[in-house]
Protein backbone atom coordinates (compact mmCIF):
# COMPACT_ATOMS: atom_id res chain seq x y z
CA UNK A 1 0.00 0.00 0.00
CA UNK A 2 1.21 3.36 -0.84
CA UNK A 3 2.03 5.63 2.08
CA UNK A 4 0.13 8.26 2.56
CA UNK A 5 0.90 9.64 5.70
CA UNK A 6 3.00 13.12 6.57
CA UNK A 7 5.38 14.08 9.44
CA UNK A 8 3.29 16.94 11.10
CA UNK A 9 5.25 20.57 11.36
CA UNK A 10 4.23 21.35 15.30
CA UNK A 11 5.73 24.68 15.07
CA UNK A 12 2.95 26.06 13.56
CA UNK A 13 0.68 25.47 16.64
CA UNK A 14 3.57 27.43 18.42
CA UNK A 15 2.23 29.92 16.81
CA UNK A 16 0.94 27.45 18.51
CA UNK A 17 4.89 25.86 20.16
CA UNK A 18 8.64 26.40 20.23
CA UNK A 19 6.07 23.93 19.91
CA UNK A 20 10.16 22.68 18.59
CA UNK A 21 8.44 19.56 20.11
CA UNK A 22 10.37 18.11 23.21
CA UNK A 23 11.10 14.74 23.29
CA UNK A 24 14.43 13.22 24.45
CA UNK A 25 15.69 13.63 27.71
CA UNK A 26 13.00 15.04 28.97
CA UNK A 27 12.00 14.27 33.05
CA UNK A 28 8.42 13.15 33.30
CA UNK A 29 7.77 9.22 33.03
CA UNK A 30 5.77 10.24 28.77
CA UNK A 31 5.02 6.84 27.15
CA UNK A 32 6.78 4.58 24.79
CA UNK A 33 6.29 5.78 21.33
CA UNK A 34 5.73 2.52 20.28
CA UNK A 35 3.11 1.66 23.71
CA UNK A 36 0.70 4.00 23.07
CA UNK A 37 -3.61 4.10 23.36
CA UNK A 38 -4.71 1.14 20.43
CA UNK A 39 -7.18 3.11 18.45
CA UNK A 40 -11.57 2.22 19.63
CA UNK A 41 -13.86 1.31 16.75
CA UNK A 42 -15.41 4.34 15.14
CA UNK A 43 -18.96 4.70 15.89
CA UNK A 44 -21.67 7.81 14.94
CA UNK A 45 -19.96 10.26 17.70
CA UNK A 46 -18.94 13.36 15.70
CA UNK A 47 -18.38 17.16 16.68
CA UNK A 48 -21.96 17.64 15.58
CA UNK A 49 -23.63 15.33 17.71
CA UNK A 50 -21.75 16.04 21.07
CA UNK A 51 -22.30 20.11 20.60
CA UNK A 52 -23.17 21.69 24.81
CA UNK A 53 -23.25 24.55 26.99
CA UNK A 54 -19.01 24.79 27.64
CA UNK A 55 -19.33 23.94 31.17
CA UNK A 56 -18.49 26.93 34.08
CA UNK A 57 -18.67 29.19 30.70
CA UNK A 58 -18.63 33.12 31.23
CA UNK A 59 -17.86 35.49 28.66
CA UNK A 60 -14.41 37.36 29.49
CA UNK A 61 -14.73 41.34 30.86
CA UNK A 62 -10.87 41.89 29.86
CA UNK A 63 -8.93 42.18 26.67
CA UNK A 64 -5.04 42.74 25.77
CA UNK A 65 -6.33 46.40 25.33
CA UNK A 66 -6.15 46.70 29.41
CA UNK A 67 -2.64 46.02 29.95
CA UNK A 68 -1.12 47.44 26.88
CA UNK A 69 -2.22 51.10 26.65
CA UNK A 70 -1.73 53.26 23.73
CA UNK A 71 1.44 55.28 23.79
CA UNK A 72 2.67 58.43 21.85
CA UNK A 73 5.82 58.50 19.82
CA UNK A 74 7.79 60.37 23.03
CA UNK A 75 6.52 57.74 25.06
CA UNK A 76 7.69 54.93 22.79
CA UNK A 77 11.13 56.61 22.92
CA UNK A 78 11.29 56.53 26.45
CA UNK A 79 10.40 53.25 26.91
CA UNK A 80 13.02 52.02 24.11
CA UNK A 81 15.50 53.81 26.19
CA UNK A 82 13.87 51.84 29.27
CA UNK A 83 14.23 48.41 27.28
CA UNK A 84 18.25 48.78 26.43
CA UNK A 85 18.53 49.48 30.22
CA UNK A 86 17.04 46.10 30.92
CA UNK A 87 18.81 44.29 28.51
CA UNK A 88 22.03 45.37 29.71
CA UNK A 89 20.65 44.18 32.93
CA UNK A 90 20.48 40.62 31.43
CA UNK A 91 23.44 40.78 29.75
CA UNK A 92 26.00 43.43 30.66
CA UNK A 93 28.22 42.68 27.73
CA UNK A 94 26.20 43.86 24.76
CA UNK A 95 27.30 46.88 22.80
CA UNK A 96 24.68 49.81 24.17
CA UNK A 97 25.71 51.33 20.60
CA UNK A 98 23.97 48.52 18.66
CA UNK A 99 20.86 48.42 20.31
CA UNK A 100 18.23 50.17 17.56
CA UNK A 101 14.54 49.45 19.01
CA UNK A 102 12.08 49.40 16.71
CA UNK A 103 8.34 49.20 18.02
CA UNK A 104 5.88 46.69 16.97
CA UNK A 105 2.61 46.82 17.27
CA UNK A 106 -0.23 44.48 18.40
CA UNK A 107 -1.26 44.07 14.25
CA UNK A 108 1.33 43.08 12.46
CA UNK A 109 2.86 41.33 9.10
CA UNK A 110 5.62 38.60 9.58
CA UNK A 111 8.52 38.35 7.19
CA UNK A 112 6.49 36.29 4.95
CA UNK A 113 3.96 38.51 4.62
CA UNK A 114 1.23 37.08 6.86
CA UNK A 115 -0.96 38.91 9.22
CA UNK A 116 -1.04 38.64 12.78
CA UNK A 117 -1.51 39.63 16.26
CA UNK A 118 0.28 39.34 19.54
CA UNK A 119 1.01 41.66 22.21
CA UNK A 120 2.93 44.14 21.21
CA UNK A 121 7.12 44.19 21.73
CA UNK A 122 10.32 46.16 21.25
CA UNK A 123 12.81 44.65 18.66
CA UNK A 124 16.46 45.05 19.04
CA UNK A 125 18.22 43.35 15.62
CA UNK A 126 21.42 42.59 15.46
CA UNK A 127 22.64 43.63 18.28
CA UNK A 128 26.64 42.78 19.25
CA UNK A 129 28.01 42.11 22.37
CA UNK A 130 31.28 43.99 23.14
CA UNK A 131 33.52 41.34 23.64
CA UNK A 132 33.33 36.87 23.67
CA UNK A 133 30.74 36.88 20.80
CA UNK A 134 31.54 37.50 16.85
CA UNK A 135 27.67 36.58 15.97
CA UNK A 136 24.76 38.58 16.20
CA UNK A 137 21.44 38.26 18.29
CA UNK A 138 17.77 39.47 18.02
CA UNK A 139 16.42 40.37 21.35
CA UNK A 140 12.87 41.21 22.54
CA UNK A 141 11.19 43.39 25.33
CA UNK A 142 8.00 43.52 26.91
CA UNK A 143 7.12 47.72 26.76
CA UNK A 144 4.78 47.28 29.91
CA UNK A 145 6.51 44.41 32.22
CA UNK A 146 9.95 45.90 30.48
CA UNK A 147 10.88 42.23 30.51
CA UNK A 148 13.37 40.85 27.84
CA UNK A 149 10.60 38.00 26.37
CA UNK A 150 13.13 36.86 23.79
CA UNK A 151 16.87 36.16 22.85
CA UNK A 152 18.85 35.11 20.17
CA UNK A 153 21.11 34.31 17.65
CA UNK A 154 21.14 34.47 13.93
CA UNK A 155 22.62 31.57 13.55
CA UNK A 156 24.52 28.77 15.89
CA UNK A 157 27.95 27.02 15.58
CA UNK A 158 28.44 24.25 18.55
CA UNK A 159 31.61 22.16 19.40
CA UNK A 160 31.97 19.41 22.10
CA UNK A 161 30.83 20.03 25.46
CA UNK A 162 33.06 21.45 27.95
CA UNK A 163 31.04 21.80 30.70
CA UNK A 164 28.22 19.01 31.76
CA UNK A 165 24.19 18.86 31.46
CA UNK A 166 23.30 19.07 34.92
CA UNK A 167 25.64 22.44 35.03
CA UNK A 168 24.08 23.53 32.13
CA UNK A 169 20.63 22.83 33.27
CA UNK A 170 21.44 24.66 36.89
CA UNK A 171 22.58 27.99 35.11
CA UNK A 172 19.62 27.93 32.59
CA UNK A 173 17.01 27.50 35.64
CA UNK A 174 19.67 30.26 36.59
CA UNK A 175 19.02 32.65 33.91
CA UNK A 176 15.87 32.45 34.01
CA UNK A 177 15.16 33.45 37.48
CA UNK A 178 17.34 36.55 36.75
CA UNK A 179 15.75 37.72 33.46
CA UNK A 180 12.26 37.06 35.28
CA UNK A 181 13.52 39.10 38.14
CA UNK A 182 11.63 38.50 41.68
CA UNK A 183 8.88 37.32 40.22
CA UNK A 184 10.17 33.29 38.28
CA UNK A 185 8.54 30.88 37.05
CA UNK A 186 10.83 28.64 37.75
CA UNK A 187 9.82 29.33 41.72
CA UNK A 188 6.42 28.15 41.08
CA UNK A 189 6.15 24.57 42.44
CA UNK A 190 2.88 24.07 40.28
CA UNK A 191 4.43 24.77 37.25
CA UNK A 192 4.83 22.24 34.41
CA UNK A 193 8.25 21.62 34.21
CA UNK A 194 10.30 19.49 30.66
CA UNK A 195 13.82 19.07 30.81
CA UNK A 196 15.91 18.04 27.93
CA UNK A 197 19.22 16.83 27.26
CA UNK A 198 19.57 17.34 22.98
CA UNK A 199 23.34 15.76 23.55
CA UNK A 200 23.01 13.21 25.14
CA UNK A 201 20.66 12.08 21.89
CA UNK A 202 23.33 12.79 19.68
CA UNK A 203 21.98 16.67 19.02
CA UNK A 204 23.44 20.02 19.81
CA UNK A 205 25.23 20.31 23.08
CA UNK A 206 22.05 21.78 24.93
CA UNK A 207 20.69 21.74 28.12
CA UNK A 208 16.87 22.73 27.79
CA UNK A 209 14.32 23.81 30.35
CA UNK A 210 11.48 24.81 30.03
CA UNK A 211 8.29 26.31 32.34
CA UNK A 212 4.59 26.00 31.75
CA UNK A 213 1.85 27.79 33.55
CA UNK A 214 -0.82 25.97 34.86
CA UNK A 215 -4.40 26.46 35.97
CA UNK A 216 -6.31 24.10 37.84
CA UNK A 217 -4.02 21.39 37.27
CA UNK A 218 -4.09 22.09 33.92
CA UNK A 219 -0.92 23.25 31.64
CA UNK A 220 -1.45 25.93 29.20
CA UNK A 221 0.14 24.72 25.88
CA UNK A 222 1.76 28.10 24.72
CA UNK A 223 2.49 30.03 27.85
CA UNK A 224 5.69 29.13 29.08
CA UNK A 225 9.54 30.15 29.62
CA UNK A 226 12.47 28.02 28.14
CA UNK A 227 16.36 28.59 28.27
CA UNK A 228 18.56 26.76 26.02
CA UNK A 229 22.04 26.40 27.57
CA UNK A 230 25.13 25.81 25.30
CA UNK A 231 27.35 23.40 26.59
CA UNK A 232 30.08 24.12 24.51
CA UNK A 233 30.37 28.04 25.42
CA UNK A 234 28.83 28.06 28.55
CA UNK A 235 26.29 30.46 28.14
CA UNK A 236 23.01 30.74 27.25
CA UNK A 237 21.96 30.28 23.22
CA UNK A 238 18.26 30.98 23.53
CA UNK A 239 15.62 31.97 25.74
CA UNK A 240 12.28 32.95 25.13
CA UNK A 241 9.00 34.05 27.77
CA UNK A 242 5.71 33.56 26.38
CA UNK A 243 3.68 33.84 29.47
CA UNK A 244 0.66 36.31 28.96
CA UNK A 245 -0.13 39.33 31.41
CA UNK A 246 -1.21 37.05 34.72
CA UNK A 247 -4.25 39.28 34.94
CA UNK A 248 -5.07 38.58 31.16
CA UNK A 249 -4.17 34.99 31.10
CA UNK A 250 -6.59 34.90 34.65
CA UNK A 251 -9.61 36.77 33.07
CA UNK A 252 -9.41 34.62 29.91
CA UNK A 253 -9.54 31.49 31.24
CA UNK A 254 -13.18 30.96 32.57
CA UNK A 255 -13.93 27.87 31.66
CA UNK A 256 -14.52 24.34 33.58
CA UNK A 257 -11.25 22.66 33.22
CA UNK A 258 -13.45 19.64 33.74
CA UNK A 259 -13.98 18.02 30.11
CA UNK A 260 -17.68 17.11 28.77
CA UNK A 261 -16.20 15.44 25.69
CA UNK A 262 -14.16 12.34 27.28
CA UNK A 263 -10.79 11.33 25.65
CA UNK A 264 -12.62 8.30 23.53
CA UNK A 265 -15.06 10.77 21.59
CA UNK A 266 -12.89 12.85 20.89
CA UNK A 267 -10.85 10.32 19.08
CA UNK A 268 -13.74 8.94 17.60
CA UNK A 269 -14.31 12.93 16.58
CA UNK A 270 -10.98 12.54 14.39
CA UNK A 271 -12.16 8.77 13.61
CA UNK A 272 -15.11 9.87 11.50
CA UNK A 273 -13.28 13.10 10.05
CA UNK A 274 -10.75 10.84 8.02
CA UNK A 275 -12.84 7.68 7.19
CA UNK A 276 -14.02 8.72 4.76
CA UNK A 277 -10.90 8.99 2.95
CA UNK A 278 -9.30 6.30 4.92
CA UNK A 279 -9.52 2.75 6.10
CA UNK A 280 -9.24 2.82 9.97
CA UNK A 281 -8.93 -0.68 10.20
CA UNK A 282 -5.43 -1.28 7.27
CA UNK A 283 -4.77 1.91 9.39
CA UNK A 284 -4.13 0.56 13.31
CA UNK A 285 -3.87 3.93 14.39
CA UNK A 286 -2.48 4.53 18.03
CA UNK A 287 -2.55 7.57 19.97
CA UNK A 288 -0.10 9.59 22.29
CA UNK A 289 0.00 12.63 24.06
CA UNK A 290 1.99 15.88 21.84
CA UNK A 291 6.01 15.43 23.15
CA UNK A 292 6.10 18.21 25.53
CA UNK A 293 3.62 16.84 27.96
CA UNK A 294 2.13 13.81 29.32
CA UNK A 295 -0.94 14.88 29.23
CA UNK A 296 -3.93 15.04 26.75
CA UNK A 297 -5.65 17.78 27.98
CA UNK A 298 -4.67 21.78 27.94
CA UNK A 299 -5.54 25.06 27.70
CA UNK A 300 -5.32 26.45 23.86
CA UNK A 301 -3.63 29.91 24.60
CA UNK A 302 -3.12 30.52 20.58
CA UNK A 303 -2.09 34.34 20.22
CA UNK A 304 -4.95 34.59 17.91
CA UNK A 305 -7.04 33.62 20.97
CA UNK A 306 -5.23 35.61 23.94
CA UNK A 307 -4.77 38.83 21.79
CA UNK A 308 -8.22 38.85 19.92
CA UNK A 309 -10.19 42.33 20.33
CA UNK A 310 -13.38 40.55 21.53
CA UNK A 311 -11.87 37.61 22.87
CA UNK A 312 -13.44 34.33 23.87
CA UNK A 313 -12.75 32.35 26.80
CA UNK A 314 -9.50 30.22 26.67
CA UNK A 315 -10.50 26.93 25.15
CA UNK A 316 -10.11 23.32 27.44
CA UNK A 317 -8.92 21.00 24.42
CA UNK A 318 -7.91 17.69 23.72
CA UNK A 319 -4.55 17.75 22.15
CA UNK A 320 -3.73 14.12 20.68
CA UNK A 321 -1.36 12.65 18.39
CA UNK A 322 -0.96 9.50 16.79
CA UNK A 323 0.81 7.24 14.61
CA UNK A 324 -0.20 5.07 12.16
CA UNK A 325 1.17 1.34 10.91
CA UNK A 326 3.22 2.25 8.11
CA UNK A 327 4.75 5.03 10.42
CA UNK A 328 5.52 2.95 12.90
CA UNK A 329 7.41 0.49 10.55
CA UNK A 330 9.55 3.17 9.30
CA UNK A 331 10.32 4.36 13.15
CA UNK A 332 11.52 0.76 13.71
CA UNK A 333 13.41 1.24 10.21
CA UNK A 334 14.82 4.44 10.87
CA UNK A 335 14.44 5.70 14.10
CA UNK A 336 12.13 8.44 12.80
CA UNK A 337 9.15 9.69 14.99
CA UNK A 338 5.94 7.72 14.45
CA UNK A 339 3.98 10.39 14.34
CA UNK A 340 1.71 10.77 11.36
CA UNK A 341 -1.26 12.59 12.29
CA UNK A 342 -2.04 15.07 15.11
CA UNK A 343 -5.49 17.45 16.20
CA UNK A 344 -6.70 19.67 18.55
CA UNK A 345 -10.62 19.49 20.03
CA UNK A 346 -12.53 21.42 21.87
CA UNK A 347 -13.40 19.20 25.57
CA UNK A 348 -16.20 21.04 26.27
CA UNK A 349 -18.11 20.87 22.43
CA UNK A 350 -16.51 18.29 20.40
CA UNK A 351 -15.47 21.47 17.62
CA UNK A 352 -12.60 20.65 15.80
CA UNK A 353 -9.34 23.23 15.98
CA UNK A 354 -6.66 21.71 14.29
CA UNK A 355 -6.24 18.69 12.42
CA UNK A 356 -3.46 17.22 10.24
CA UNK A 357 -3.40 13.43 8.88
CA UNK A 358 -2.59 12.19 5.12
CA UNK A 359 -4.31 15.14 2.95
CA UNK A 360 -6.60 16.15 5.81
CA UNK A 361 -5.63 19.59 7.06
CA UNK A 362 -8.39 21.75 9.46
CA UNK A 363 -6.99 24.99 10.72
CA UNK A 364 -9.24 26.99 12.76
CA UNK A 365 -8.66 30.25 15.06
CA UNK A 366 -11.40 31.49 17.05
CA UNK A 367 -10.88 35.11 16.78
Amino acid sequence: MKKHYQKIPFCILAACMFFVILTSGCTYNGPNPLENTPATPTNSVTAETTQSVQSGSTQPTVSWKDFYPDHTEQEKSQLIEKAKDEILRVFPTVDRSTLNGEWVEHARTNGAGTEMIGSPYIDFENLEFSSGENREFVIEVDPESMKVIYYSPYKGTYSSAKITYGEGKEKAVEFIKKAQGGDSIADDPDAYTVMKNEYASGGRPMASVSYYKKFNGVPYESNRVSAEYDLSRDKVERYFDYTANPGLLSGLTTLSPEPDITLEEAKQIFENKISGKYDLDELELEYSETSSFDTYLLWWDDDNIVYADDPNPIPLVWFITCSDKDSREEYEETGVSPESGAFIIDAHTGEIYWLKYGEISIKKYLS
